[in-house]
């Protein structure tokens, strides 16, 4: 199992979600995040697509809208010691509340090997609600997809939602108990360098 010590998204001059010690119980210890519970899972989905390219912005060439930065570490199951060199994949759907399972762009997909302390960072943009099939009237709320890999490990396949998101209380995922620590709250940010 893997663990993830903090997620934060954090948008330049715009919105951003920070998300401490949701995952299970992780608490400070003065120094920094220490958990025992696992990062729980979600659905894999319909629209995972391998080998999306190393990269840290996973926003169209062009994008002009506002940031959001997901910022985290990948612990080993003991909660403390970061695992390096694990694999974070994360994908999401675009502003016409797609997936791009066909371009060479791999728009709005994205990977990345950690560093020896665990951490990475992606740039993205918040994601949009969109229908559970066409013509519902049940929405899957704003979404990040991640899978994360590490040898001897099995993989860690979930997805990240946003507090206030009207579509969550009927969402089958989202609504589940297990998903709460991954529902992480939205703020303005007016700080430019902060991240």
């Amino acid at each position: 199992k893997l663990f993830m010590q903090r997620r934060k998204f954090i948008q330049n001059t715009g919105l951003f979600a920070v998300g401490v010690g949701v995952f299970g119980s992780i608490s400070w210890d003065e120094e920094k995040f220490v958990g025992d519970t696992a990062t729980t899972t979600d659905i894999l989905g319909p629209f995972y697509r391998p080998n999306a390219p190393i990269r840290t912005s996973i926003n169209p060439a062009g994008y002009a809208g506002k940031l959001f930065h997901l910022i985290g570490t990948v612990f080993k199951e003991d909660g403390k010691t970061p695992f390096p060199n694990a694999m974070v994949e994360i994908w999401q759907a675009d502003d016409d509340k797609g997936y791009d399972n066909t371009t060479d762009d791999f728009g709005y997909r994205g990977s990345q090997r950690v560093a020896k302390n665990g951490k990475y960072h992606f740039i993205t943009s918040l994601p949009k609600p969109y229908p559970l099939s066409p013509g519902s009237t049940t929405y899957r709320p704003a979404h990040i997809h991640m899978r994360i890999s590490g040898d001897g490990q099995q993989d860690l396949i979930t997805q990240i939602y946003f507090k206030d998101d009207p579509h969550l209380e009927k969402d089958p995922s989202s609504k589940s108990p297990e998903a709460i620590n991954r529902i992480l709250k939205i703020k303005e940010n007016r700080k430019k360098d902060e991240m």
